[in-house]
């Protein structure tokens, strides 16, 4: 069975994270997830649009490259 533990804490110098709660037992394992929450900077910042996108330089950066010939298999070599 698993038990679910949500508890809000603050990041400590270093990143450390420090959980205390009567139902960890000693030698228990676990798995963390951490969700953090934005900065208001971060949730002040607009989204990516597509033409953002589109004048990146992202779309089309491997147009001109001679040594990897047949970009569409490339990246399907890599997705493999």
């Amino acid at each position: 069975m698993i038990t679910a533990l949500r508890q809000k804490v603050t990041i400590k110098s270093g990143g450390l994270v420090s959980l205390r709660s009567s139902r960890l037992k000693p030698g228990t394992t676990a798995e963390v997830i951490v969700l953090v929450e934005p900065t208001e900077k971060a949730a002040s910042e607009k989204p990516m649009t597509v033409a953002d996108l589109l004048q990146s330089g992202l779309v089309g950066m491997w147009a001109d490259r001679k040594d990897l010939g047949d970009s569409l298999e490339f990246a399907h070599e890599l997705r493999k």
